[in-house]
């Protein structure tokens, strides 16, 4: 996912014999996960695995390209394979099968690496390329060819993109990026988009591939719509789409008059950025239903990678993305880029990286709830030499926690059941990983994906795709806090929110509501949601007219855009923590937007008390297990298995051991680990125990109370 020449640039966990202090009551947990790391195979809920890797993976020397010797060592059979060819121009320079041809390096490996740790790269040929789809298929792997929207900039074999720099990304100076704008025109020929689509049908049917996988720069642009595509052809389709009115001065062909370019350009952003955004995305749609149409014409499928790691909103607003439009045009499913483990190993390209984890775990949530029917397939963050990451290796507790995170993470429906977000990951990069790492990482997908809960402990967030299509205009006017960044700020200050539901379906829901930024729904919806009996609702966003006597209010002292927090329907009123004094936040000027996706949108300031407030109100409605000791390190996400069974999700923000007390409110009866860490039972006294976390780790445990 390189963006910009500063994203270039981006062991396992020693075991420490320190003390431990416990309860003086000796009780002990009468049971311990019998294979380390592993849930009992009979409880494994159904999942997808899914890889992606290039083609140093695998090996052409063998007769079956290293087939067999790949899935020996993997220990599994992935549902899916998805080939990174790197760029483009391996559809654009198809010409058939007629006859072999050697690829050039960048097709064979990602950037045209040079080595991996198994081997060096290896010259592929179209027919070779062919023959281990074939091979693949015989053990019942499905492949899909994925590229990205950069190319090589020299003449060569196996080159095309370079020959037209009309096509290129444009910035809002003019400049000319070295990736494909896929929405523009080739001169005299039409719309890129037709070619390019032309060319993917041929190499879609002389591959045998099974699919294709739209990945970054053709799931949407590599560079923020503030930035791009201000050309006169995007511009004129633009001007044509929405019509739009421009100045005199600014308005008709300018791509040579770079003053006049860029003035064009910051008018468009300042005066019609609403009209800007919207065209971006009814233009990526035009082109998803293309694709789409074109692909399951020929009886392939079509996944699409989420933009940049964005959640619902930003996704619209810095790319033009709409998920819920781009799901209605077909898609058989998104891989979302969640990234968070490869995010938290770099805080110098990332300012909110310390959230990360809670961003990635809202974005899933809140991207199932705008596309339920459509399977995601979040990241499992492994490595990538080319991007200088090693996850798996130098974090593996942040992978390990993140694993359990994204499959423990519910969809309520219609009728009060739970489903996944999440149908299982996507393995990112997959090659040169040893057995006994493959090994670790299926016993935790496994544990991850064991046991569908009977509920959730803790509140359940409501969504509506009206409130979303009103906060472009709101965020635009405002910069008040989007949903999910005010939903990942919560769940970072402890509030336990694992599950989201459509504002239609809460009728069967039960426990406390969560409703974030009620002000942008719609009146017959805010009805529906203070007509809610089955618990108490937590409102939490700009105030809007209920009619009603909250229960509890409060307000952050920031304004103009200033957030309160109601509770409505509750049976006990809580102590509040003061909010603390600070002053007004004072804009002078317009922000700026960020540069890459690395860097964080721009949001009002909102103080920290009150969020800690917020978070506390939701922990102390949902009847959650309360953290008594480390609570300022350690998150729990806990569900009800069943009558008399939770199961707790207990993570820690801190880089170092942690040991926190937790108090379930019932007495215990015993304690079951289910994850290979702590190798030891844990003691438990009446209704609290302790339980050693490792640094920036997650354990699970099932506790039966009595």
């Amino acid at each position: 996912m390189i963006n910009n020449r500063r994203e270039f640039l981006k062991l396992g966990a020693a075991w420490v014999a320190a003390p431990v202090f416990f309860p003086k009551n000796e009780n002990l947990a009468v049971s311990v996960a019998p294979v380390q790391g592993a849930a009992d195979p009979t409880t494994v809920g159904k999942y997808e695995r899914w890889l992606w890797i290039e083609l140093i993976g695998f090996d052409n020397t063998r007769p079956d390209y290293g087939v067999a010797h790949f899935l020996e060592n993997t220990g599994f059979v992935p549902e899916a394979i998805s080939f990174l060819m790197f760029t483009a121009d391996f559809v654009h320079t198809h010409t058939g099968m007629s006859k072999e041809w050697t690829f050039p390096p960048e097709f064979c490996s990602y950037g045209a690496r040079p080595t991996s740790l198994e081997r060096d790269r290896q010259a592929w040929t179209n027919y070779q390329l062919r023959g281990l789809n074939r091979e693949l298929r015989k053990h019942n792997v499905k492949t899909y060819c994925s590229f990205f929207d950069m190319f090589i900039n020299e003449k060569g074999v196996g080159r095309w993109a370079y020959q037209y720099p009309e096509i290129r990304e444009t910035s809002k100076d003019g400049v000319a990026y070295q990736i494909i704008n896929p929405l523009k025109n080739i001169k005299g020929q039409g719309l890129y988009e037709d070619f390019f689509l032309g060319k993917l049908k041929e190499v879609m049917l002389d591959y045998e591939f099974d699919g294709f996988h739209g990945a970054d720069g053709y799931s949407s642009g590599r560079r923020p719509l503030d930035d791009i595509d201000y050309s006169d052809d995007m511009v004129g389709q633009f001007v044509a789409h929405t019509r739009v009115s421009l100045p005199g001065d600014i308005s008709g062909a300018l791509d040579l008059n770079k003053e006049a370019y860029a003035k064009r350009s910051r008018w468009i952003w300042k005066n019609k950025r609403e009209e800007w955004i919207r065209f971006h995305v009814d233009r990526w749609e035009m082109f998803w239903k293309k694709s789409v149409e074109m692909l399951h014409g020929i009886q392939k499928k079509v996944v699409f990678n989420t933009a940049w790691t964005r959640a619902p909103f930003e996704a619209i607003y810095r790319y033009g993305i709409d998920y819920s439009r781009i799901a209605k045009a077909g898609i058989d499913g998104f891989v979302v880029e969640a990234a968070a483990s490869a995010v938290a190993m770099e805080p110098e390209l990332n300012d909110d990286y310390t959230k990360f984890h809670y961003n990635a775990m809202a974005m899933l949530m809140l991207i199932k709830a705008q596309a339920p029917d459509t399977p995601l397939r979040p990241f499992t963050g492994i490595h990538d030499t080319l991007e200088q990451y090693d996850a798996l290796r130098h974090v593996p507790t942040v992978v390990e926690r993140e694993i359990y995170s994204m499959a423990n993470l519910y969809l309520q429906k219609s009728d009060g059941s739970l489903a996944r977000c999440s149908s299982g990951p996507l393995g990112c990069l997959s090659d040169s990983v040893a057995g006994h790492e493959w090994k670790w990482l299926k016993q935790r997908w496994d544990l991850g994906f064991s046991d569908t809960p009977q509920s959730i402990i803790g509140a359940t967030l409501v969504w509506s795709d009206q409130a979303l299509d009103e906060q472009l205009r709101d965020y635009i006017k405002t910069r008040r806090y989007s949903t999910h960044k005010l939903l990942y700020e919560l769940m970072a200050a402890g509030a336990p929110v694992n599950a989201v539901v459509n504002v239609a379906d809460i009728g069967k829901t039960k426990g406390p509501l969560l409703v974030l930024n009620p002000h942008l729904f719609p009146a017959t919806e805010l009805e529906k949601v203070f007509a809610y009996k089955n618990g108490p609702l937590i409102t939490i966003g700009g105030q809007v007219n209920t009619g009603g006597v909250p229960a509890a209010s409060f307000g952050d002292v920031y304004g103009p855009s200033a957030l309160a927090c109601s509770v409505y329907g509750a049976k006990r009123t809580l102590e509040l923590m003061p909010l603390q004094k600070e002053g007004e936040e004072k804009i002078e000027q317009e922000p700026a937007d960020p540069f890459s996706w690395t860097e964080s949108l721009y949001y009002r300031k909102v103080s920290r008390s009150f969020l800690k407030n917020c978070a506390n109100v939701i922990m102390a409605y949902a009847g959650f297990p309360k953290v008594t000791v480390k609570e300022d390190v350690i998150r729990v996400f806990a569900y009800q298995m069943d009558k008399n069974r939770s199961r707790l999700l207990i993570g820690s923000d801190s880089f170092y051991y942690t040991t926190p007390s937790i108090d379930v409110g019932r007495a215990i009866e015993k304690i079951q680990v289910k994850t290979s860490f702590p190798g030891v039972p844990v003691r438990f006294e009446n209704t609290a125990f302790r339980v050693r976390i490792p640094g920036k780790g997650m354990v699970i445990l099932d506790v039966t109370t009595k």
